[in-house]
C-alpha cells in the first residue's frame, strides 16, 4: 500500500497550515487536500516518486496515481468523518447499474484503489479554535468480500458487512451511492495534525 514519505506528510502539514492561516472558517475540503496531496507528492524530488492527477474527477477511478520504480498505486483521496469507532467515508455513485445488486458487487469487489484519508475534527473552547487532521489509509482489500445475496434492505438503503467489519451501504435515492464504514482497527494512521 502506498504511503506518503515523512517529507510529503511535512509538506501537506505546511500546506494545510497555509490554508488556514487565509481562512478562518472551518475544514480543508476534500477536492482541495486533493491538491494539496499532489503537491505534497510532488515536493519529495528525493523519492522519485511520479504523480498523475485528474483535477475535478468525480468518478470511481482513482484521483491521484503515483508511480514508484515501475509499479502504479492508484489513489482515491477522501476525508471521511469519524463517529462511534468507525471512519464514514462516502464513495461513488453505481446508477449505470440500474440496480443490479450482482453487477454492484462485482464492480465493488473488483476496486483497485486504496484511500488515502484525512478525517477532520474540529473543537472549539476557551483557547480558540484547534483543526485536528488525521492521515490515514484504507487498504483496498478491507473493502471487498461482499456477497450479491447478502444485502439487506433497510429503510431506503442496501446494507451489508464483509469479513472485516466494514460496513457497506447503498443508497438508491442518491443515485445507487456507495458509504463506508470502516472500523477504526483496519486503518494505517500516519499522522496526526494539530492547527490552532
Amino acid at each position: 500500500m502506498y504511503r506518503l514519505t515523512p517529507r510529503m506528510l511535512q509538506h501537506f502539514e505546511q500546506g494545510l497550515r497555509r490554508f488556514h492561516d487565509l481562512f478562518s472558517g472551518g475544514r480543508c475540503l476534500g477536492w482541495q487536500q486533493e491538491e494539496l496531496i499532489v503537491g505534497a507528492i510532488k515536493a519529495d524530488t528525493q523519492a522519485q516518486h511520479h504523480v498523475f492527477w485528474k483535477e475535478g474527477g468525480h468518478d470511481d477511478e482513482a484521483d491521484i496515481q503515483v508511480r514508484t520504480n515501475g509499479d502504479v498505486h492508484p489513489l482515491q483521496i477522501k476525508s471521511g468523518k469519524v463517529s462511534g469507532g468507525k471512519l464514514a467515508l462516502s464513495g461513488h455513485r453505481l446508477g449505470r447499474f440500474n440496480g443490479d445488486l450482482r453487477r454492484i458487487t462485482d464492480y465493488l469487489n473488483a476496486n483497485s484503489a486504496n484511500i488515502l484519508t484525512v478525517p477532520y475534527e474540529q473543537i472549539d473552547d476557551d483557547n480558540g479554535r484547534t483543526h485536528i487532521y488525521t492521515v490515514s489509509y484504507v487498504d483496498v482489500h478491507h473493502l471487498t468480500g461482499l456477497r450479491a445475496d447478502k444485502w439487506v434492505k433497510r429503510g431506503a438503503s442496501y446494507r451489508q458487512t464483509n469479513s472485516y467489519g466494514v460496513e457497506f451501504s447503498l443508497s438508491p435515492s442518491m443515485s445507487w451511492q456507495i458509504w463506508w464504514r470502516v472500523p477504526l482497527d483496519k486503518l494505517t494512521m500516519d499522522k496526526e495534525i494539530r492547527i490552532g
